[in-house]
């Protein structure tokens, strides 16, 4: 009887590719996108942007941010993600975190399966496009809205992981 179990196991595992093994039943999705608003010939802002998925058996979304600039630090009152061509359409708010005299925010979300907040479906697809923007609000009368267009610097669509065989 052990070695029918045995047997049945062996096929099972042949059958399946060894997914059974290897945790193969889930794809994989990235895009990174970066944009910079230079004034003067000196930078006044930069920015990088990832967001990433898994489906399968394993199913979750996420978005990591980094902006920074000198100049406007201290000065940023809100980021928000927008759409181009989509006046007034706020994709994702990002909080402004000011960690030292550079970085303006900085950090990552994650939307687990089930889960509603944040609402990161469908921002694959529009930076992956370059429709991405960056809004900055700041309290400079000279400069209350600031737009970094974001541009696609990585892209993969779904995959498997390289740990798949």
């Amino acid at each position: 009887m052990n070695l029918r179990l045995a047997g049945i196991f062996a096929s099972l595992l042949f059958l399946s590719g060894c997914d059974l093994l290897t945790n193969c039943s889930y794809e994989e999705r990235f895009v990174t996108a970066s944009g910079r608003l230079v004034e003067n010939g000196a930078e006044l802002v930069r920015a990088q942007v990832g967001v990433s998925a898994v489906r399968g058996s394993l199913r979750s979304k996420s978005f990591d941010h980094l902006v920074e600039g000198t100049p406007l630090q201290g000065h940023v009152l809100a980021i928000t993600l927008i759409r181009a061509g989509e006046a007034g359409e706020r994709l994702l708010d990002i909080p402004v975190r000011s960690l030292s005299t550079t970085v303006i925010s900085t950090g990552g979300m994650t939307q687990r399966e089930g889960e509603v907040t944040p609402a990161l479906g469908g921002l694959y697809e529009i930076l992956s496009a370059n429709l991405g923007i960056l809004e900055l609000t700041t309290d400079l009368p000279s400069r209350s809205r600031i737009l970094i267009p974001l541009s696609v610097t990585n892209k993969i669509d779904w995959h498997r992981p390289n740990n798949c065989y």
